[in-house]
């Protein structure tokens, strides 16, 4: 079996907190946000062709080292085939496993949770699902599809919910394009209707030569002070365990 990837990490403390773990970064998106720092591996074809086994490989001359698998993007659950594999064979070998996801396939989580393939996600909430022309321009979508990509994001939210796997929140702070106390509101609203998560991420934006539209490599990363007054937003609207994330100061909570 193969799989479209465009890149491994062998060790990451950062991805899954708590854990060393070994990260694939599966190629292809079904999203198009002009902010991706991951814009080369994108579009359709990006990536390198790889063999599963060969991965599997390598994940094994870490394997001393690890003590989870990770996969994040790109989309992961467009490739959902490779993507089961590699977790089923992670689960066999003692390994913890992680996903990384936009929340867009909904049915590819769910098969997931219902085998017991997946310890933890991470759902990256990109903006206001209540605002299908808002989420439009950050996604990079049609209006019409953005609109249903934001109900297939809240079935996969209640999905991991319901079933109970720990799940956390994530929203990458943009400035011109989503960095005010109204879109952070709307997310925390949402998220406080459906139940209680293990954590929201308040995430800097910050500009690499990768980024899928050039105009955001002038973009400046949101400040400190600034993402902390967004997190005071979300504790405000009942929203436990805020965390901003910025490259000088790394994970901080919001209290």
């Amino acid at each position: 079996m193969k799989l479209r990837i465009g890149g491994l990490v062998d060790i990451s403390t950062i991805d899954y907190y708590g854990h060393v773990t070994y990260m694939i970064f599966f190629a292809g998106c079904d999203f198009r946000c002009p902010f991706c720092q991951n814009g080369d591996i994108i579009l359709p074809g990006s990536g390198e062709l790889m063999s599963l086994d060969h991965i599997k490989e390598k994940i094994k001359e870490s394997t001393p080292l690890i003590d989870a698998v990770g996969v994040s993007g790109g989309e992961p659950t467009l490739q959902p085939k490779p993507l089961y594999d590699l977790f089923r064979w992670a689960k066999r070998n003692g390994l913890e496993t992680f996903l990384n996801t936009n929340a867009s396939r909904p049915d590819v989580v769910e098969g997931l949770v219902k085998e017991g393939l997946v310890d933890f996600i991470a759902l990256d909430v990109k903006g206001p699902l209540t605002d299908p022309a808002r989420l439009s321009g950050i996604i990079g979508l049609p209006e019409k599809t953005a609109s249903k990509m934001a109900d297939n994001v809240r079935k996969t939210m209640e999905i991991c919910l319901k079933n109970k796997v720990p799940t956390e929140v994530r929203t990458t702070v943009v400035p011109t394009l989503i960095d005010d106390e109204a879109d952070i509101r709307a997310i925390s609203r949402d998220m406080k209707k459906m139940g209680e998560f293990e954590a929201y991420y308040i995430q800097q934006f910050f500009p690499l030569d990768s980024v899928l539209e050039a105009r955001f490599k002038a973009v400046e990363p949101p400040k400190r002070d600034a993402l902390v007054k967004l997190g005071k937003v979300a504790v405000k609207e009942g929203i436990r365990n805020v965390y901003i994330k910025t490259k000088e100061h790394g994970v901080e909570k919001v209290g």
